[in-house]
């Protein structure tokens, strides 16, 4: 299933408020809202994973780019 990552990086995966200044450092993901901390990453890959879940939950159809070997 493809996932538009844009903008999980800068998404609270708690609260979901998006905001650049949530990422003060490549590293490090604080919440400008609520105030959760989290390695950029592992916040980043929740979101993806969220998204990806109700992506499936309404049975949508994978919208991955269709990937064709090059001999």
């Amino acid at each position: 299933m493809y996932v538009d990552p844009a903008y999980t990086s800068q998404e609270c995966s708690r609260c979901h408020h998006v905001d650049k200044r949530n990422r003060p450092s490549q590293a490090v993901f604080e919440c400008r809202s609520c105030g959760f901390v989290e390695h950029a990453d592992l916040n980043a890959s929740h979101n993806i994973a969220a998204r990806g879940w109700c992506l499936w939950a309404r049975g949508a159809k994978s919208a991955a780019p269709v990937f064709t070997p090059s001999v």
